[in-house]
């Protein structure tokens, strides 16, 4: 056999298109150098090593032309991390911790916020009762009556002078 003949024989890994056009290359180089098969194994190696540098580059030369954006999208990197981390097992519990954790602070500052406009609602609902059970106890004590009502009325003040404060810390 010859060096081109089993130069063609190890190129099988390539479309046919592609052993084509070395051949004919190589063909051509040959015949214009006038080369032996002993001179083109001195030049180029042995058919078989020359056909894997061939296969090689023609391989790299088509991971080229595949256009960047392909390689590296951001969604797709997001996208091999997340199943990175979720095939871990040891990164499993610790995730589910992680979102318990942020769940219960949540919920921790959501019933913070919901106990603290209750508290005050009974406070206002206090300070009117007081103000109406002063107005009944002024028939029977002036002085009884005069507290109750002054006391609820410093619990409306107050409220009046926190509702500004608890408002922009509810909604944060």
């Amino acid at each position: 056999m010859t060096y081109l003949q089993d130069l063609e024989t190890n190129l099988k890994a390539l479309p046919k298109a592609e052993i084509k056009d070395a051949m004919l290359y190589y063909e051509q180089y040959f015949y214009e150098g006038h080369l032996s098969d002993g001179q083109a194994v001195a030049e180029f190696g042995t058919p078989k090593n020359l056909a894997r540098r061939l296969v090689a580059d023609y391989y790299m030369d088509e991971a080229r032309d595949i256009p960047e954006e392909n390689q590296k999208s951001p969604l797709g990197l997001a996208k091999i991390i997340t199943l990175a981390l979720l095939a871990s097992p040891i990164l499993i519990p610790v995730a589910i911790t992680v979102v318990a954790l942020i769940f219960a602070i949540v919920v921790t500052f959501a019933a913070l916020a919901f106990s603290i406009v209750v508290t005050l609602g009974a406070l206002g609902f206090a300070a009117v009762l007081g103000i109406v059970g002063g107005i009944f106890i002024l028939t029977q004590s002036l002085l009884g009556g005069l507290f109750y009502i002054s006391a609820g009325i410093s619990v409306i003040g107050g409220l009046i002078l926190l509702c500004p404060a608890v408002t922009a810390m509810v909604k944060g």
